[in-house]
């Protein structure tokens, strides 16, 4: 160990030889910039002594190393600035997951990568209190190391000129004026989804931000956090036990800003991609990879492999910002693998997320203020699925099922891909900037082919958010026998394709989900080759790091020619519109996450050919050849909304002409003129007047419009 008088000459001759110009450049963005910024690596260089000894009393060196940059900015004429020494790029060896830690970690200096999950606000603590004797006046200052207890003096010290009273002869007022006060922080820190193991609860660790760091972070960001550990007592009936909890308090925080960079990617891997890119049939070879253990929903799976992809996201001179990633919603009866289509992507996707919309989480699937007891009761914000699966893909199970709070949020989530939070003194925006891949059951068990109700009445579903989505898949379970035996052979076959999971347990048997083909590509009884999840994964991340393509022009004249196409189709009703401007802009990043898949800079022709083909199968699948835009976005078919606007008319007709009351008899009889029986006028009405656009003043014989 270093002595402790030496450490400010040795931060000084540090300081002087490698960040002279760093501490000018401070000083110039002061109070703006508050901290200079020092790699472990440049002190390695400098002294490898020295480096360890940092490492092994991290608290000495902080102390040590302010002290000196403060001395260096006073001898530069800068006698008011107390700026901070923030040490960052701490050796491998030095970094946990937050799983990891142990009580040999407290005390030393580490860093944990994580995300953030729940924050508080900034507010003021006491870092030295002044406390006033009030017999004789005598002030003294008391050094407030825990940041849960006000430490107060035992007595009014008679070696420091006061009276020598003990506390209970006299009584000890804060001085706030003549006390220093720093900004502190709580926030809590979650391990990373690609470090936590199968079917095990994710670690979380509160952390303590102050001075300058306080406000830096939000929930979802990706950080190393260095810092150092230190442990509270456990209380229970007012008594402190000897177990304790970890707490970390925050030296230096390196936000992960390269987007997927937790995805290491080799040399060798790079040139195996491109490889692979280069083969005339990847597209077809990613649609067969994904979910193999799935039989068929051939077009469920490109599309899915195109949303792993996605478009690219660009930001526009007036501020404005065009999303990039792809929504899609499956809707299904029961049994049709809605779930292991989930549970599948999210495993196989950087950053992927799986949750139900049944979440028991006070964020749900996006964010809320909550009270945190692990703060002492604060408000603090906790993000939501969609905030954690930031950059990545959040699949959400049973998502007509999600709380009240969640839905008047998820159309900013999914459209802006933000959140914007106002509660309890916390004002935040989150990003949500991640794919959705949404599955909903219907109200009655199994969707109907009634023509007079469309698929978005038959889900707990509002329409407006139903339209967010890109791709919408309406799969069902009709009996085939030939599709039927097909199906039944491939689960059979599959399941005896499995390993017993008591066998991998004991360590008899190699566990199949961790092995996989040194080439990428596996064999497959179906699809006969198709590629590993781990190269999936590489893959996905490296087109999104490296390839942003954009359309050429006769990719931008196929899409504008379907688009002008389609909205010449008349539907049901006058009001209706068969295509909407955001489904063009679908088009575009289904063409653009085509080109990403052949790891190509522009998107062609062909990409833009493949975004049509697949659009227009989804949209005839849904709702047939005549699509109506305006089912999507009311809940209604044109024939219901022709009807309701011809009750409406025939009701204000009757009204103006009758001193603002229609009879029902009469309405009856206008409505039969419109081929409206009495049966469906009257199921038309109650509708009406239950959603409040038209009343029954006096009993059911007369009606007015609301």
């Amino acid at each position: 160990m270093l002595q402790e008088f030496d450490l400010p000459a040795r931060w000084t001759s540090l300081i002087q030889d490698h960040f002279a110009e760093s501490v000018h450049n401070l000083a110039q963005m002061w109070p703006d910039e508050q901290s200079l910024e020092v790699s472990y690596r440049v002190i390695e260089g400098f002294d490898h002594e020295f480096a360890h000894d940092i490492v092994q009393h991290p608290e000495l060196h902080f102390h040590a190393s302010n002290q000196a940059l403060r001395q260096f900015l006073m001898d530069a004429g800068h006698s008011t600035m107390y700026p901070f020494v923030r040490i960052i790029h701490l050796p491998v060896d030095q970094v946990r997951t937050v799983s990891q830690l142990r009580a040999d970690d407290i005390g030393i200096m580490l860093a944990i990568d994580a995300v953030t999950t729940k924050i508080s606000g900034v507010r003021p603590r006491i870092y030295a209190a002044t406390f006033e004797c009030v017999a004789c006046g005598h002030s003294m200052v008391i050094n407030q190391p825990n940041e849960q207890e006000l430490i107060e003096p035992i007595e009014c010290q008679q070696l420091d000129g006061g009276c020598g009273r003990a506390k209970r002869q006299t009584r000890f007022e804060l001085n706030q004026k003549d006390s220093i006060l720093i900004n502190s922080q709580f926030m809590e820190l979650q391990e990373l989804p690609e470090q936590m193991k199968g079917g095990i609860q994710p670690e979380r660790i509160t952390c303590i931000a102050e001075h300058d760091l306080a406000g830096k972070l939000n929930p979802g960001d990706r950080v190393k956090a260095n810092g150092v550990l230190f442990i509270r007592s456990q209380r229970k009936g007012g008594k402190d036990t000897p177990v304790f909890d970890i707490f970390l308090r925050i030296h230096s925080i390196e936000r992960q800003n390269i987007p997927l960079e937790e995805i290491v990617i080799t040399e060798d891997e790079e040139l195996e991609i491109k490889e692979f890119a280069r083969r005339p049939d990847i597209f077809e070879l990613f649609t067969n990879s994904i979910a193999p253990s799935i039989f068929g929903m051939n077009y469920v799976k490109q599309s899915l492999a195109l949303q792993l992809f996605g478009g690219v996201a660009r930001l526009n001179s007036d501020g404005t910002r065009n999303r990039g990633d792809i929504h899609i919603l499956l809707m299904g009866d029961p049994g049709v693998a809605k779930s292991q289509l989930l549970n599948y992507m999210s495993t196989i996707s950087p950053r992927g997320r799986f949750t139900s919309g049944q979440s028991a989480s006070a964020a749900g699937l996006t964010a809320a203020a909550v009270q945190d007891p692990a703060a002492d009761g604060r408000w603090t914000l906790e993000a939501g699925a969609l905030v954690l699966a930031d950059l990545g893909l959040a699949a959400i199970d049973e998502f007509d099922k999600m709380n009240e709070g969640d839905r008047s949020s998820m159309h900013e989530a999914m459209e802006q891909q933000k959140i914007s939070i106002s509660k309890a003194g916390i004002n935040a925006s989150l990003r949500t900037r991640c794919a959705v891949l949404a599955a909903a059951n219907p109200k009655n068990g199994r969707f109907e082919d009634v023509s007079e109700v469309p698929f978005t009445a038959q889900i707990n579903l509002a329409p407006p958010l139903v339209s967010r989505f890109d791709i919408i898949w309406l799969l069902t379970d009709k009996s085939d026998q030939e599709k039927d035996a097909k199906i039944a052979h491939h689960i059979i076959s599959n399941r005896l394709q499995g390993v017993s999971e008591l066998l991998v347990n004991e360590g008899s048997a190699p566990d199949p989900t961790k092995t996989s083909s040194r080439s990428g590509v596996e064999k497959n009884d179906e699809h006969g080759e198709v590629l590993s999840r781990d190269l999936i994964r590489k893959y996905i991340a490296y087109s999104k790091r490296t390839v942003h393509p954009h359309l050429e022009q006769d990719a931008r004249d196929a899409i504008v020619n379907f688009y002008v196409e389609t909205r010449k189709q008349i539907g049901d009703s006058n009001d209706s519109v068969a295509i909407t401007a955001r489904s063009l802009e679908a088009l575009a990043r289904l063409a653009e996450a085509s080109a990403r898949i052949r790891l190509s800079q522009v998107a062609t022709l062909e990409d833009a050919e493949r975004a049509v083909r697949m659009t227009r199968f989804w949209r005839e699948e849904l709702m047939g050849g005549n699509f109506d835009e305006t089912t999507l976005v009311t809940g209604k078919k044109g024939t219901v909304r022709n009807r309701e606007k011809a009750i409406m008319e025939i009701v204000a007709s009757l009204a103006a002409n009758g001193g603002g009351i229609a009879q029902l008899l009469e309405v009856f009889n206008e409505a039969e003129r419109y081929d409206i029986d009495r049966a469906t006028a009257e199921d038309v009405i109650d509708k009406l007047c239950q959603h409040g656009r038209m009343l029954r003043p006096s009993g059911y014989d007369t009606l007015q419009i609301a």
